[in-house]
């Protein structure tokens, strides 16, 4: 049996600084880096299928980026690659979160018709100002083609979650920049933003929210998970939602214990809800709770 430990891990916080980390509004926005400069991007669609195309969102404060393009399931695969495409920095609206950053297209791709199903990890890579690399990360869905999927199980990704919990551009559906006073939440918030940072890739190290801390009755309560996120930079809600610290858990299992596993959105379900048909399994994982 595991023995949990006994004190509270140190991310070098001060206490006006852990109390911040749960307590205080914080987020992603654009020029946040400040001189080191920065990158980020969306794409116009959360999911696609074979042979349609995809198009990126850019904001860089380098000339030009590199991007990666990797199948993450059960092992990692690397379907695409790109260096020197050219970028430019893009003027973000103050409730992007809400009505959209409104960035031009800067590159566009077509998913191969040999792409299965699943989720695709986008890293692009620039140069920042003092000279060292700066890097966002993004994910999009590879829907499965239309038929029969005998022995196949369909995941349905938790996007609609994913978008509530997203603090990228300062809103989401718990707190928010918006009100005469920008103290409230947004009731509606946009797909054409970045995800914030956690949402897509974490370090081992990364925290979760169950406490792995064996402290005594009337210890006061302490949100590791938070401290985390606020002295690394991640989002407050990193491990509240997203790709990371949820679905990709159980589809990187799934494949590895040699399921067969389909990928689709919750968007697509609500739009297009015969994407069921043809399967005799479908799982829903992870803190997946926003329905229509």
């Amino acid at each position: 049996m595991t023995k949990l430990p006994t004190e509270f891990p140190d991310f070098g916080l001060t206490p006006h600084q852990r109390r911040q980390a749960v307590r205080g509004h914080y987020w992603e926005w654009p020029g946040m880096d400040g001189e080191r400069g920065e990158i980020w991007c969306y794409s116009d669609r959360f999911s696609y299928r074979r042979d349609e195309t995809v198009m990126l969102h850019v904001s860089s404060t380098a000339s030009s980026f590199s991007i990666s393009i990797v199948r993450d399931g059960g092992t990692e695969t690397k379907m695409f690659e790109k260096a020197g495409i050219a970028a430019r920095w893009q003027d973000t609206p103050d409730q992007c979160s809400v009505v959209g950053c409104g960035w031009g297209a800067s590159f566009e791709f077509r998913v191969g018709d040999d792409w299965p199903s699943g989720a695709y990890r986008v890293t692009l890579t620039a140069d920042g100002r003092d000279g060292k690399p700066i890097r966002c990360q993004h994910l999009f869905i590879v829907s499965p083609q239309p038929g029969k999927k005998r022995g196949r199980v369909l995941q349905v990704a938790a996007t609609g979650t994913w978008l509530a919990y997203n603090t990228w551009g300062g809103s989401n559906h718990y707190e928010g920049i918006t009100g005469p006073n920008r103290d409230q939440y947004a009731p509606i918030v946009s797909t054409q933003r970045p995800w914030c940072r956690g949402f897509v890739v974490l370090p081992n190290e990364a925290p979760r929210v169950p406490l792995e801390v064996a402290v005594p009755p009337r210890t006061v309560p302490r949100y590791p998970h938070m401290e985390w996120a606020f002295a690394t930079g991640h989002s407050k809600k990193y491990a509240s939602s997203g790709w990371a610290s949820y679905d990709s858990l159980f589809f990187r299992f799934a494949e590895r214990a040699g399921y067969g596993v389909d990928l689709a959105s919750q968007h697509e379900l609500h739009f297009s809800p015969e994407i069921l048909d043809g399967y005799d399994c479908v799982a829903f994982v992870g803190h997946d709770e926003y329905w229509t």
